[in-house]
């Protein structure tokens, strides 16, 4: 049926005019709620799909889209994988003129980014794809531009900062989730340590307040330990020095990519009896959850945030029907028994589901 229905057609049984249709379309203009949601409803239950080809074909125009991150190597190799799904997205798009245009910054360092962010404005790009996992000189960045420049964000959020939409986890809901497996691995006498990354993102930040959030008041709360993750020599000095003032140790969290560290210092040490979950399918940390090191990761699926966010700037630029304010992914829990029949990689390969 998505081949023989029309712009015409959605308007019929919608009840509206074809100019409200091609306003919630294209995402422009004041359409009524109950309006826009009836017309989306039909756009999903007739299966309809705009000409995206003969769209930009028609408007013959190259498209540039920014994007801002962290450098691929930092957070133990993390944003190599959204930077795998960003390239997935443009070679399906490369029958177009798409050219996707990196910048990368040093994650500790709000000068790095302000940096970077001046450097992708003096590109000209018509859509920017940001990581804000800085905020403050996130939101100055955002600030600066054009109310009509597209601007999604993934990994991490800015709320109160104008864009087209957010990709990305529920922090908080993740870090409770976490908790709940912690408390079936760690008996009640034993403690639980949250090791917190030195300069904690938002984010992170959501993912610790959740895990904090599910255990009782009357029980014993995790322990908060902050240590600088990206230095081996530094995490081993701190963990011995831990065990040395606390040895009724029972399970890790780590609320980001390098639970690896961790994991290595209890896997030379022998300490396969203490629980540890973590984030993030990296090669190291997946090295660790086979052997049973780690004992749960938890997945955000970095390239589908990457993907989806050069795909929905694409559509928005071609003005074709884009995500909603928020697409929230999955809370996938990996283990050695599932790993091998698990991608971090599901494109929404129909607009109607993220739409």
């Amino acid at each position: 049926m998505a081949d023989t229905v029309t712009i015409k057609d959605i308007a019929r049984l919608a009840g509206v005019s074809i100019g409200t249709v091609d306003r919630v379309l294209h995402n422009r203009g004041r359409v009524a709620e109950a309006t826009k949601s009836r017309i989306l409803g039909i756009i999903r239950d007739t299966g309809f799909k705009p000409n995206l080809f003969a769209s930009n074909l028609a408007q013959s125009r190259n498209y540039r889209i920014g994007v801002l991150t962290p450098g691929p190597d930092q957070d133990s190799g993390f944003w190599q994988l959204p930077h795998r799904g960003m390239q997935t997205a443009a070679e399906e798009l490369s029958a177009f003129s798409l050219e996707l245009l990196f910048h990368c910054f040093d994650r500790f360092s709000p000068d790095s980014f302000r940096t970077a962010a001046e450097e992708l404005l003096t590109d000209t790009p018509d859509g920017i794809l940001l990581a804000p996992i800085l905020p403050e000189p996130a939101e100055e960045f955002v600030r600066k531009l054009p109310e009509d420049l597209p601007l999604c964000c993934f990994d991490s959020d800015l709320p109160e900062m104008h864009k087209l939409t957010y990709i990305g986890q529920d922090p908080r809901m993740s870090g409770r989730l976490a908790a709940k497996l912690m408390r079936m691995l760690v008996p009640p006498e034993m403690e639980t340590v949250i090791i917190q990354a030195v300069n904690l993102d938002d984010h992170i930040r959501g993912r610790e307040e959740g895990f904090r959030s599910y255990y009782p008041k009357d029980k014993k709360p995790p322990v908060l330990e902050e240590v600088h993750l990206d230095s081996k020599d530094t995490c081993f000095a701190f963990l011995d020095s831990l065990f040395s003032r606390n040895p009724a140790i029972g399970g890790f969290f780590v609320a980001n990519a390098s639970v690896h560290r961790v994991a290595e210092y209890l896997s030379q040490h022998g300490r396969t009896d203490i629980a540890l979950i973590g984030y993030d399918l990296i090669p190291r940390n997946r090295e660790y959850l086979e052997r049973g090191i780690i004992d749960f990761l938890i997945s955000q699926r970095p390239e589908t945030q990457g993907y989806l966010g050069i795909q929905t700037l694409f559509r928005a630029l071609n003005r074709q029907p884009v995500a909603e304010h928020h697409v929230v992914m999955p809370i996938d829990i990996l283990t050695a028994e599932n790993i091998h029949y698990y991608t971090t990689f599901e494109p929404f390969n129909d607009i109607r589901e993220i739409v």
